[in-house]
């Protein structure tokens, strides 16, 4: 059986500022799947969450909250989707999005209080729709960015800062602690050379394919559409106030992902 948690409000405790851990409140999922522990704001994200092919197979979604005053309230609807469903999501997929363009938000997402959570480690994944070949990711636009500092993309680095992008596992400017991965993934508008100018690892302080200083709309052709989000549980003192991302994303027709 496949729940979906969808989380029309979820306002716990936000992490501590130091390493961004879940230690004041945490909203836990067990008995399916491995699902990380959050805490902070998430309203409006969702979760799917794999309890195995039994009937009698249960899921526990637990409440921890700590010694605070903090006005807490969560409102999650939950439904069943059955395991020969074609709507059910793919396996290993924590978040699922359908339809041709939506909005991608990791937890506790929010350009101005919130903080990318650490110990994340999970999928995401996108149907392919009909006659569709590709999928386009964009930096959400940041109404709260000055001086072009925008937050919408921030997962290492100084963010209290600009912070160029960082890709790949190799080299000064690489992703090794906390990263999204999108399989060969290139800049929009770059020729390609074979996969010279593809990676899979990105992270760093804006969304581009490439280490630069300016954000990019980046695609990928790989199906199934597949991203991961992995962060470990330190910040301090090389990462400071991480939000995280939001990305808007659109399939591409397969007329045009031949280019």
């Amino acid at each position: 059986m496949l729940y979906i948690l969808d989380f029309h409000q979820l306002n716990l405790v936000r992490p501590e500022p130091i390493n961004h851990i879940c230690n004041t409140d945490q909203f836990i999922v067990s008995g399916g799947n491995p699902v990380p522990t959050i805490c902070g704001k998430s309203n409006g994200n969702h979760m799917y969450i794999d309890a195995g092919a039994g009937v009698d197979n249960p899921i526990t979604l637990s409440v921890v909250t700590g010694d605070s005053s903090f006005q807490r309230n969560w409102k999650i609807r939950v439904l069943q989707i059955p395991c020969t469903s074609l709507n059910r999501a793919e396996n290993g997929c924590l978040q699922y999005f359908t339809g041709v363009a939506g909005q991608i938000l990791s937890f506790n997402y929010d350009p101005t209080s919130g903080a990318q959570l650490s110990n994340q480690d999970y999928g995401i994944c996108i149907r392919a729709e009909r006659n569709f070949c590709g999928v386009q990711y964009t930096q959400c636009p940041d109404p709260t960015a000055v001086n072009n500092l925008t937050q919408s993309f921030t997962l290492s680095g100084n963010s209290r800062s600009r912070v160029q992008a960082m890709v790949g596992t190799s080299g000064p400017n690489s992703c090794q602690a906390d990263y999204l991965i999108i399989p060969m993934v290139s800049n929009v508008g770059r020729p390609l050379t074979g996969t010279s100018n593809t990676v899979d690892r990105i992270c760093g302080g804006v969304l581009s394919a490439e280490v630069s200083t300016l954000s990019s709309s980046i695609k990928t052709n790989v199906k199934p559409f597949y991203l991961w989000f992995h962060t470990d549980g330190v910040e301090a003192p090389n990462d400071l106030d991480n939000k995280g991302f939001c990305l808007n994303y659109i399939q591409l027709p397969c007329s045009s992902t031949l280019s």
